[in-house]
């Protein structure tokens, strides 16, 4: 049986009837679905006036599994969900290497790690690639970015015009995680203030940005901070998840995979490393202190983010742009919140890899649509430009999935390479995780240990939660070796040297010095 709260593959990929989602949806906003839902059929709109506008929203660590439309009955999301009832859904999105700045420079660039430079937390892409912004300016666009970027090979705030890789407007923290009285720089490193909750500042900067360039298309990116840790949302949000009531995804019991890797790390010598070990371990092992310190925060920031949402669909609607505008909303990579008694993200689990990915454009995309197509972060931006009718540069690794989002091809990827392509990190604070890569399908998931190979394996559609390791079954032996065959393919195809040493190497020769940071 389904544990409360969790999706149910019984029923639908949903979690729920369609008929019982509308209700709900338009219980918790005011109707908004079933009127949103009731506006002209696809094929009797008129011709697109002008190039359509490009909102991509993405938020920092949040995970498929906590939005309604992905299943989840435990948090009211309907404003995001009306994202996906408008347009499409993507049932396999994933986040192919599942930290910040890995996934943001494949985002902006459709190329992976290794060419486009940005092969961990910060390190910056190489100079003179193609992005997404660039093209969008080349083509008559204005461009915007707001919010945390995380691109620099440091944690200043301040990113120089320079380097903003295409974007003009601009107002942005490189990276914090301050949520509450935050700023952002602009122009010059002078720090302006974001008084209150900082999602909800950052929004009124687009609604103001939507409102003054309404004339003219636009490509506009807004990067939200939360659900990323520290755990605390606003504190009406937070009262709205009382820990007693939160139910647990059942894999949270499954402990045998982090046993494995911590008892192969061995003893940490380092002792703050050690503390800072002992004091997420102290979290993650007890269903309580999950409850408490991590997960109500995370469900509070998440009902924070949709009513976000909801302020920029009314003022799209407000600025006569709902059918000209690519709406796309989704995140960098999950979060782990225990499952499988792991915290952080890096990790090759669905919690961690599978991210929302949410499209509406009237035009071209009929409400409604669901697909199971492949979607990794190097196939956002030839897709955003497909749906504009831009033309894309022709080095991109990615590849345009607007079939996919109007339902009509879901085949265009048989699988995605996934990885965690530098040691260290929180992921290893917490979980002993070391160096990996694998392939996700459509059907499995399989990771390989650089150090000791062949790790997990999982059928996705018998094991949703994958708590049973197929690694080694005698009946998935040609499935395990067919899929360590196509890892190879695609370790060729993104130039991966599936080396630790080199890679680091390589980030060190670009900017001497940045040993301090590789690890943390």
């Amino acid at each position: 049986m389904t544990a409360p709260g969790e999706p149910n593959n019984q029923i639908n990929k949903h979690g729920m009837d369609r008929r019982r989602f509308l209700h709900l949806t338009s219980v918790a906003a005011g109707g908004i679905a079933a009127t949103t839902l009731g506006c002209a059929s696809l094929a009797t709109r008129s011709a697109p006036r002008r190039p359509p506008n490009i909102v991509f929203v993405f938020a920092d660590q949040m995970r498929s599994h906590v939005l309604g439309c992905y299943g989840n009955q435990q948090v009211p999301t309907p404003h995001f969900d009306r994202i996906a009832w408008e347009g499409a859904r993507f049932e396999n999105a994933i986040s192919t290497w599942p930290v910040c700045s890995p996934f943001r420079a494949m985002l902006l660039t459709g190329r992976y790690p290794v060419a486009n430079g940005t092969t961990h937390n910060d390190t910056a892409m190489h100079d003179g690639m193609p992005t997404i912004a660039k093209v969008c300016k080349q083509n008559g666009y204005a461009t915007a970015y707001i919010g945390k970027w995380h691109l620099e090979w440091t944690r200043d705030p301040f990113v120089p015009p320079k380097r903003r890789k295409g974007f003009d407007y601009w107002a942005s923290q490189n990276c914090g995680h301050k949520y509450f009285d935050s700023f952002y720089c602009g122009d010059t490193p002078e720090r302006i203030p974001l008084p209150g909750y900082e999602p909800s500042a950052q929004t009124e900067l687009a609604i103001d940005y939507i409102r003054e360039n309404r004339e003219r298309p636009f490509c506009l990116f807004i990067s939200w901070g939360p659900p990323h840790d520290p755990y605390r949302g606003p504190a009406a949000d937070m009262e709205r998840f009382p820990a007693d009531e939160i139910r647990l995804r059942p894999n949270v019991t499954e402990t045998e995979q982090v046993d494995r890797l911590l008892a192969n790390d061995g003893p940490v010598t380092d002792s703050r490393l050690s503390k800072a070990r002992a004091a997420r371990r102290t979290i993650i092992d007890d269903d309580q202190s999950l409850k408490e310190d991590w997960i109500r925060g995370y469900y509070a920031n998440t009902v924070a983010l949709d009513e976000c949402m909801g302020r920029l669909l009314d003022a799209l609607d407000e600025a006569d742009l709902h059918d000209d505008t690519i709406l796309v909303f989704s995140s960098d990579h999950g979060d782990m919140l225990g499952s499988h008694r792991m915290g952080s993200k890096q990790m090759p689990h669905e919690e961690s890899i599978s991210i929302p990915f949410l499209v509406r454009y009237p035009r071209r995309i009929a409400a409604g649509i669901e697909t199971d197509a492949l979607l990794g972060p190097i196939d956002i931006m030839p897709t955003l430009l497909g749906l504009a009718g831009i033309p894309c540069p022709e080095e991109l690794d990615g590849i345009d999935l607007t079939d996919a989002a109007r339902g009509k091809r879901s085949d265009q990827r048989d699988a995605l390479l996934i990885m965690k392509m530098t040691p260290g990190g929180t992921p290893w604070v917490c979980n002993g995780i070391k160096t990996w890569r694998g392939v996700r399908t459509k059907r499995y998931t399989y990771a390989h240990l650089l150090q000791t190979g062949a790790w997990l394996l999982f059928d996705n559609q018998a094991d949703p939660y994958q708590i049973h390791n197929l690694i080694g079954d005698p009946r998935y032996a040609r499935v395990q070796a067919d899929l360590e065959h196509r890892m190879h393919q695609l370790l060729k195809e993104a130039q991966d040297p599936m080396d630790d040493n080199a890679i680091i190497d390589e980030i060190n020769r670009r900017c001497p010095g940045t040993k301090n940071f590789i690890g943390r």
